[in-house]
């Protein structure tokens, strides 16, 4: 295993990837370099998921308010949870289903939510 620098079309790095050639060959057919190499191993970013019960424990007071919404959007919003094994807190859509409750009249604070540290119990 190397790493390696993925390139874009203009030659700029976009990412570096820890891999063998034969995998950089075939997902970057002529769009990848060997990286320097340092004695520092990759950073591996933490995973910020969470339990789907630690996921509505967050929403405090508001929580069985919102589980006994039975407003499509919020309904939605629950299904979709319920059939996750974790909630990812890093996840692109997360705020603007945070955000569709606030606008079906909850009152949660998305940004608590979404960055208040994880602690040990809500681990999935």
């Amino acid at each position: 295993m190397m790493r390696y620098e993925i390139l874009d079309s203009a030659n700029n790095v976009i990412n570096t990837i820890v891999a063998d050639q034969q995998f950089v060959d075939a997902a970057y057919p002529g769009r990848w370099r060997a990286a320097a190499q340092s004695d520092a191993p990759p950073v591996t970013p933490a995973l910020r998921h969470i339990s789907v019960g630690a996921f509505y424990d967050r929403f405090g007071a508001a929580k069985y308010a919102i589980l006994a919404d039975s407003s499509a959007i919020t309904q939605a919003l629950i299904r979709d949870t319920s059939v996750r094994q974790y909630i990812d807190l890093d996840r692109a859509d997360l705020p603007a289903a945070l955000q569709m409750l606030i606008d079906a009249g909850h009152g949660i604070d998305a940004g608590a939510i979404l960055s208040a540290p994880i602690m040990p119990g809500e681990l999935p």
